[in-house]
């Protein structure tokens, strides 16, 4: 089988071993069904302490890292400062049969440059300029200036779309670049397993004690603010609801949501953190009724559709690929970007409607049966 090598995946170090967190472990146990030799060429983030939430990749004998630089700051800014190290580190590689770049990582364009003569697959899975574009936090200025520092990097992987294999995590991205004459592929992400689909027809929406649930990074982009001020709403209507927050992310936007539960008396907020442990998640999933999901700019949500495999009932905006394969009160109820009040009367009327919420969760249950992690990865990997 031929060699791959593969950018855009961070990767954490504990003494001499590396580990990657879930999602990524299982990709890289369904690619490694097509490669029998992968190298991971990746930034390094060092552990504290061990966390029995990351998959060490020491299990898969013909995995290597090469790593390219240590610290926290992921961002392309922060990486600007490493392209002499990423230049020379593509130059200095031997040669693969297939090269794998996760855009948006930095400079992966480098592939072309270095390695034009292998086989090689970009994958967008996100865009950059488009959320920021649509955060309302940010002062037009800066964003005009923040997106004029971004597109040199964004033509460059633009040219290296030339000669590659192209797929997108949605229609959306796909029909960004098709407007530069690029041709994609879209596909809907998905870590799905057998274990991750569970559904109980007998569930029901409790008017007493409903439980909301939000999984992801905490940024503003994400619009977490959106779902917070939702449900102070609703719990002004239904004082013992509940809203669970799994995940982290920047200081200021957890400060600014802390903000806001105080300054409108919110109670029954629990912020759980990060957690990569599947077997948790799942349980988490399964023990809440709503996932509330309110990001201005995605590419194909792959929390809307673990949700949906857990049989959650989701509301969400209208976001990425989500129109183009759920309907509306149908599979999902969506709500307007940055509208809480149309977010609050959309949970509500899940609450009030537990005939039509299971409906809507079953529909959604059956259809996502498909998108499953096995045919994620053959889409992408499998005669590359």
């Amino acid at each position: 089988m031929p060699s791959i090598l593969i950018q855009g995946w961070r990767v954490h170090k504990s003494g001499d071993e590396y580990y990657l967190n879930y999602i990524q472990w299982v990709y890289l146990k369904e690619i490694l069904k097509y490669y029998d030799d992968i190298c991971l060429l990746s930034s390094i983030s060092i552990m504290k302490d061990n966390s029995d939430q990351l998959m060490e990749i020491g299990t898969f004998k013909n995995v290597s890292v090469h790593p390219l630089h240590y610290e926290q700051d992921f961002t392309y800014i922060g990486a600007i400062k490493h392209f002499p190290k990423f230049f020379r580190t593509y130059k200095s590689l031997r040669k693969f049969d297939v090269t794998y770049a996760r855009y948006p990582s930095p400079f992966s364009w480098l592939q072309k440059v270095f390695m034009n003569k292998s086989k090689r697959i970009i994958h967008f899975v996100g865009s950059p300029v488009d959320t920021l574009l649509k955060n309302p936090n940010i002062f037009i200025f800066k964003k005009i200036f923040l997106a004029l520092c971004f597109l040199p990097e964004y033509l460059m992987h633009l040219w290296a779309c030339k000669g590659a294999k192209i797929f997108t995590n949605g229609i959306h991205i796909h029909n960004n670049l098709a407007k530069f004459g690029v041709k994609s592929k879209p596909l809907i992400s998905s870590i799905l397993t057998e274990n991750d689909f569970h559904y109980d027809s007998s569930k029901k929406i409790s008017n007493k004690r409903p439980k909301l649930l939000y999984l992801g990074y905490l940024r503003k982009a994400k619009g977490i603010d959106t779902v917070i001020k939702s449900f102070a709403l609703l719990q002004n209507k239904i004082p013992e609801a509940e809203l669970t927050i799994v995940g982290d992310g920047e200081t200021k936007t957890k400060q600014d949501l802390h903000e806001i539960i105080n300054q409108n008396s919110i109670t029954n907020v629990h912020f759980l953190g990060h957690i990569d442990n599947r077997t948790r998640l799942n349980d988490i999933m399964r023990n809440h009724d709503i996932f509330c999901f309110a990001s201005l700019s995605e590419g194909s949500p792959r929390v809307i559709i673990e949700s949906m495999a857990n049989g959650l009932n989701v509301v969400s905006t209208p976001v990425g690929s989500l129109p183009h394969i759920f309907f509306d009160d149908r599979d999902i109820v969506y709500f307007d970007f940055n509208n809480s009040k149309m977010l609050y009367e959309k949970v509500l009327f899940l609450i009030n409607n537990n005939n039509n919420a299971s409906l809507i969760r079953e529909s959604a249950h059956q259809k996502v049966k498909k998108y499953t992690a096995v045919n994620f990865n053959k889409e992408i990997f499998n005669n590359a």
